[in-house]
């Protein structure tokens, strides 16, 4: 199989969701020797791959794209990262992070925080936001909301509304 970068995704979104082979095989419904000739590009996936993409929640697109340099494969904890508007539903790049925010959210994402508008003072807009995207929205918690082409970064009155992509759990500034 020439497209051996699919079984890399398949090893990193594994190990990123804490499974084992043979729990994602249960999963899917192979075995756990399946997997690994997955895994090594010894077996095309391209039957499971609904399969795959649904038990490890995760899109499709970040199992069939040669979006992951080399170079990422050796950092343990990777974040999709976006750098511009609009949003892609898959990102091209990965930004190590905090092991932390993978623990908090296996679907966090980072935003280069200059495509992030806002007018409150703890806002630095020189580095990364780290977003929870699987969050219930608290009472002053930072959110960011979708605004048309736009993102802002305001507080959260505490109810769920359609336009919020997610919580801020952490800014890298840059200095």
């Amino acid at each position: 199989m020439k497209q051996n970068y699919i079984g890399e995704n398949i090893r990193l979104y594994r190990e990123r969701a804490h499974l084992t082979q043979q729990e994602l095989a249960d999963k899917i419904g192979v075995t756990w020797e399946m997997i690994s000739r997955y895994e090594r590009s010894e077996s095309s996936p391209l039957k499971k791959i609904d399969n795959l993409s649904t038990a490890l929640n995760i899109s499709k697109y970040n199992l069939l794209e040669k979006h992951i340099p080399e170079r990422i494969y050796t950092m343990e904890y990777k974040v999709p990262l976006f750098t511009r508007l609009p949003l892609q539903e898959y990102a091209n790049n990965y930004y190590s992070c905090p092991e932390w925010i993978l623990k908090r959210d296996l679907k966090a994402i980072a935003l280069e925080s200059n495509i992030v508008s806002s007018n409150l003072l703890e806002y630095k807009n020189n580095g990364i936001l780290y977003i929870s995207t699987n969050f219930s929205p608290k009472r002053n918690d930072l959110i960011v909301l979708k605004d048309g082409t736009s993102l802002v970064l305001t507080k959260s009155n505490g109810s769920i509304q359609k336009n919020i992509l997610g919580k801020v759990l952490a800014q890298e500034i840059r200095f």
